[in-house]
């Protein structure tokens, strides 16, 4: 029997069957739900009174319910904590959990073989005990799905947010301290008459102590511009960050680093905020700081960005080189922060946007620090760059910013302004 050749590029009907399938057993297959739950995502978000968006922690299909693990909550907050026994802020996620019932109408909209820690955006109300006596339980009202979940993505939630009213998240501002427990702020603005939830939101920032903090971009602070200081330009909406070009760089001696006579520390912990311009494509490159020695050469510790959403840790010395890689999403041309603590002179951990990204232990002495270092800042580095703070205690990496964020306008509905 002859076989047919296909053209390059072209996917057959068994190609797409079997695509779908896996899509079946990975997400929930909307097509085997009643019309009335698969509708539009803003049709979703209007008949619900509760949107939100969890990870499931564990599926039971013979009680047809979800546990799941709250993230964020879109709307129906005051709802949601009604039948989840939760006593603080109604919009405050925290270590909550949740049973989510659902209807007969529903099962067979859920994947219920989905894989633990899948994001689901969920769409739901709480039972009514006198009219829905098939899903009420006997000890009061229940949490009950409306319409078919559907898998968390970033488009997915911007069309959420835009759905209930909110435009999208501005970025965090300048933290009011730059050492010793700090605050920032962040708005977002209502695009209808009235928005459920908060319209600002605060976070705890550098609340690691001031004693020993090194800040050559501080202003005051002791620093040697190469070529010039006019390489390195202001930022209109940040009054204290740099603007830098390439072929310009921050050159700080040992001797200045520190007190007389007081070496680079073998522990320590290093912060820095940043953003890349639009005219950079997102591909990020150039040295953001380098520890290097000035006896040995070849020996040296460096944070170096590496293209497209990463940066890497570099330690070369001792004729070896050691690099740890970084996901840092600075692509989207927004501000990002880094902080990084050196343990020992061979453990590593980082945090990125105010959350742990890795921990890396290496053999001992793997990231021997060069004690006679000078500091280099920005060197073939194109960008912005706030903070630049060295700290000489380890384990202070979780202290430039909180990743928990709390809402500070009340109440709960904000009025478009």
């Amino acid at each position: 029997m002859a076989s047919t050749i296909r053209p390059p590029g072209e996917i057959s009907s068994r190609d797409l069957l079997v695509v779908l399938l896996f899509l079946c057993q990975t997400i929930v297959c909307d097509s085997q739900c009643p019309k009335f739950a698969e509708r539009p995502l803003e049709t979703r978000v209007l008949d619900a009174s509760i949107v939100f968006r969890a990870v499931v922690v564990e599926t039971h299909l013979q009680s047809k319910t979800l546990d799941l693990a709250l993230v964020s909550i879109y709307r129906g907050g005051l709802d949601l904590a009604s039948v989840s026994q939760y006593s603080g802020s109604p919009y405050n996620t925290t270590d909550r959990q949740i049973n989510l019932k659902i209807g007969t109408q529903l099962i067979a909209c859920f994947n219920w073989s989905m894989a633990p820690q899948s994001e689901l955006v969920v769409f739901s109300r709480v039972s009514d005990p006198i009219e829905d006596l098939e899903t009420t339980p006997p000890d009061g009202p229940w949490l009950e799905a409306t319409a078919a979940a559907v898998p968390w993505s970033l488009g997915v939630d911007i069309a959420i947010w835009n759905a209930v009213g909110w435009a999208g998240w501005g970025e965090w501002g300048v933290c009011s301290k730059t050492c010793s427990g700090g605050r920032q702020t962040r708005r977002r603005y209502c695009s209808k008459g009235f928005c459920e939830g908060f319209g600002e939101q605060w976070r705890s920032c550098n609340s690691f102590e001031c004693e020993g903090t090194i800040n050559p971009l501080a202003p005051g602070a002791r620093r040697n511009f190469h070529p010039a200081q006019a390489k390195w330009g202001r930022v209109a909406d940040r009054p204290h960050a740099f603007s830098l070009r390439p072929n310009s760089y921050i050159w700080i001696a040992s001797s200045e680093l520190f007190a007389a006579g007081n070496a680079f520390p073998r522990e320590f912990t290093l912060f820095l905020s940043l953003r890349l311009r639009p005219e950079s494509g997102g591909y990020g490159q150039g040295t953001l700081l380098s520890l290097r020695s000035r006896r040995r050469s070849g020996s040296f510790l460096s944070l170096e960005l590496a293209g497209r959403g990463a940066a890497r840790l570099v330690h070369a010395g001792g004729g070896s080189k050691k690099t740890i890689y970084l996901a840092v999403p600075l692509y989207d041309f927004r501000w990002h922060h880094i902080a990084i603590s050196v343990h020992d002179d061979n453990t590593v951990r980082v945090y990125v946007d105010c959350r742990w990204l890795r921990t890396d232990v290496l053999e001992k002495d793997a990231l021997d620090t060069p004690r006679d270092a000078d500091l280099i800042i920005g060197y073939l580095f194109s960008g912005d760059l706030e903070q630049l703070v060295l700290v000489p205690r380890a384990g202070q990496a979780f202290k430039q910013c909180s990743s928990q964020a709390n809402g500070s306008i009340t109440p709960y509905v904000t009025l478009n302004t």
